[in-house]
């Protein structure tokens, strides 16, 4: 893993995978994906002329609990790490927050995105509103990033802006329809949140992401999702996606409570897609880091 200090980047390689072939050289053939969040900073690298992810890169931040404090470990990464520098073809920068909105295409309006965001969170002064454009659905996210982090980014090149709840719902409806499943729950885990999607007819009936302190948090507030919703967890299965292993308490608490509990298999991460792994990816579970290797639907 990569850790940061308080005066320059410091590298302690334990996550660090690159393919033989990266090479510096073929940067401008690569497209970089950048995913900010409190918890860590991951880079992930697809080679577009073979189709293939080639390298994954994380930087672990620690005891991070504010924007502010997370702007300043991102001044720091961007101005030590090469890969946030160089030229790639694009480099998607991709947000994880909790102020996301959905809006369908026959209400929405561009001009009006802080007028839809309200609707669901308190504005604040530093906000910026951004949309994404759904691959598979006939609506728009819409999130706020505060301007502070923006700013951060302004040398950047060739870059574009994400929220990372997009690809997730756009990947589970893929899934559901790929697979004619004419319902599905995915659970997707970070260290300090969670996001539940549910499908129902192959439409998208809820998207929602809850912070949590403790694995009982995590299980009331899926629980009472799935009441609100009229599902009844003694009959219902789970895909289970992200940050979370077999011998957790998370899962250890699902296992109890819900009826059917499965995590999603390697061969599966990209079933929607004719992308690759490189063999590097071969050390880790890439399932762990499932949100940034969705976010090639986000094109």
């Amino acid at each position: 893993m990569f850790y940061f200090n308080s005066y320059t980047l410091k590298l302690v390689a334990n996550i660090n995978l690159i393919d033989k072939s990266f090479t510096d050289a073929k940067i401008v053939g690569y497209k970089l994906y950048v995913q900010i969040s409190k918890a860590d900073i991951k880079l992930l690298v697809l080679d577009v002329a073979t189709s293939t992810f080639i390298a994954l890169k994380v930087y672990v931040l620690n005891d991070i609990y504010t924007d502010h404090a997370l702007t300043e470990k991102i001044q720091l990464f961007i101005k030590e790490d090469t890969w946030i520098n160089a030229n790639f073809s694009s480099t998607h920068i991709i947000f994880v927050n909790n102020r996301a909105t959905i809006m369908p295409n026959a209400l929405f309006n561009k001009d009006e995105l802080a007028i839809y965001h309200q609707y669901n969170f308190t504005p604040n002064e530093t906000d910026n509103y951004y949309f994404d454009k759904f691959l598979n659905l006939p609506a728009n996210n819409i999130y706020a990033v505060p301007d502070f982090i923006i700013s951060c980014f302004d040398n950047v090149k060739n870059k574009h802006f994400f929220h990372f709840s997009t690809p997730l719902i756009a990947s589970a409806l893929l899934h559901a329809k790929n697979t004619n499943a004419l319902s599905l729950i995915d659970v997707h885990v970070l260290p300090n949140s969670f996001q539940i999607i549910i499908i129902k007819n192959q439409q998208l009936t809820l998207y929602n992401s809850f912070d949590y302190q403790t694995s009982e948090d995590f299980i009331y507030y899926l629980l009472f999702v799935l009441e609100q919703q009229k599902i009844d967890n003694k009959k219902v299965h789970i895909r289970l996606l992200g940050e979370v292993e077999k011998n957790s308490t998370i899962y250890t608490l699902l296992n109890t409570y819900i009826n059917e509990v499965s995590f999603l298999e390697k061969n599966d991460l990209l079933a929607n897609s004719s992308l690759k792994l490189s063999y590097i990816f071969d050390e880790i579970s890439p399932i762990y880091y499932y949100s940034i290797f969705q976010q090639y639907l986000c094109e």
